[in-house]
């Protein structure tokens, strides 16, 4: 009889739960899902001071909530006890929006950042990890993002795939507003997730030490040779050799010779080395 009696109070237990789930299931169907209620902070001078983040923080840009691959990565990768993740999500506006007169919270925190940032906040959770919540606002997104992390001093941009551009058309885009920031420019790097979270591209924005192909390499290591039995003997360095290239170079671009340095760079991108060399501040690594 005990036996009995268990066995059916598990069967009727087990019913009510399956119930229950069927109703709450049907329930959140029939209202959509919950969003978060968010209590907004607003500044009007945006810096790592102010936003209590430390400089060398992940700057993650996000705007589409079905579309947060990247955010996921970054929290599994990410120590937040030494690094500081900021989720961004620019409202972007017009110019005529943009002018004067501050944007109320209304008009720069809406259903759209609240739906993005409920997404954030729930795999942010299932991390255990704390980001901290952003909106800013601007007439291009790439530029507001770039220019955030300028002021949060951030090391590095993280955003996911454009369903427009290409990885190295994202990459010379952020790195353009790059170059547009005032002197001295920060130190950035861009890293773009494509879709599975595996795949990753990654940029260098600015000046930055080129990757040399091994024919390069061993072409520079030639040219030491021979130049060091001509007198330099052990003073001269591989990197004395590059700089003097460099610098030949540069002023034959600027002289007469332009148009036959622009030929010898096009046959070198035919030579299958395009997706290594800078383009627009932004070169893949």
């Amino acid at each position: 009889m005990a036996t009995i009696s268990g066995v059916s109070f598990t069967i009727a237990f087990f019913i009510v739960f399956e119930l229950s789930d069927i109703y709450n299931r049907k329930r959140k169907a029939a209202h959509g899902e919950e969003m978060e209620k968010f209590r907004l902070d607003t500044r009007d001078d945006l810096s790592f001071g102010s936003c209590g983040v430390r400089p060398g923080n992940v700057l993650v840009a996000v705007r589409n909530p079905n579309r947060l691959q990247h955010l996921a990565r970054i929290l599994l990768k990410t120590d937040t006890r030494k690094m500081d993740i900021v989720v961004l999500s620019v409202r972007q506006v017009t110019q005529a929006g943009s002018g004067e007169h501050p944007l109320d919270t209304d008009q720069l925190f809406s259903e759209a950042e609240t739906n993005v940032f409920s997404h954030v906040v729930t795999l942010g959770e299932k991390a255990g990890k704390h980001v901290e919540l952003m909106v800013v606002p601007g007439t291009d997104p790439y530029e507001a993002v770039v220019q955030t992390a300028a002021r949060l001093r951030s090391s590095r941009i993280v955003m996911g795939l454009s369903p427009k551009l290409t990885p190295p058309e994202q990459g010379a885009l952020v790195g353009a507003f790059w170059e547009q920031l005032p002197e001295p420019r920060p130190s950035l790097s861009l890293e773009i997730v494509l879709e599975n979270e595996k795949d990753v591209v990654f940029f260098n924005l600015g000046p930055h030490p080129p990757r040399l192909w091994p024919e390069d390499v061993a072409l520079a290591h030639k040219l030491w040779l021979e130049l060091s039995g001509m007198g330099p003997g052990s003073k001269l360095h591989h990197r004395d050799v590059i700089g003097v290239a460099l610098r030949r170079m540069n002023d034959e671009f600027h002289s007469s010779r332009k148009e036959e340095v622009v030929g010898d760079v096009l046959r070198e991108l035919g030579n299958g080395h395009s997706e290594d060399h800078g383009i627009n501040g932004a070169t893949a690594k």
